[in-house]
């Protein structure tokens, strides 16, 4: 059997699983953790946003931010996660992989994984298994693994 790797993540978290053979068990690889994501918004900005004037009196307001700050860090996050994951593929490391990931998470990762990792990924699917072990992940991914 091709070496499968399973990916559970979100913005915050994402661990990586090993299965050497079919029915076999779920070998840890690695753990990621951002702590950026599990921030609030206001505590990612360097400090208040600006202030403004009016273009058509005399009244001030706070400027919004262009980018929202959470959204920026999930991205990142998710990039850091793809970069591991080409790194592992150009080595060898897998032949398969089951990408699992809440929907948000998971439209992200697909916007930033390789063109050659994504020819790997078997199955993808919209779900939070994140925190759960081997045994729980098999019996959710049953048809899958």
């Amino acid at each position: 059997m091709a070496v499968t790797w399973v990916v559970t993540a979100d913005s915050t978290s994402a661990n990586v699983f090993e299965i050497l053979k079919i029915g076999g068990d779920f070998r840890p690889i690695s753990e990621f953790k951002h702590a950026q994501s599990q921030m609030k918004g206001s505590d990612l900005a360097s400090d208040r946003p600006g202030r403004a004037f009016d273009s058509g009196g005399t009244g001030r307001h706070a400027m919004a931010p262009q980018v929202d700050l959470k959204a920026h860090e999930a991205d990142v996050f998710a990039r850091e996660v793809c970069e591991f994951i080409d790194n592992a593929r150009v080595k060898n490391r897998f032949e398969r992989l089951v990408v699992v990931a809440p929907p948000d998470f998971l439209g992200r990762l697909r916007q930033h994984i390789s063109p050659e990792a994504n020819k790997l990924v078997t199955e993808s699917l919209a779900k939070n298994l994140l925190g759960c072990d081997g045994r729980e992940i098999r019996a959710r991914l049953q048809s899958v693994l």
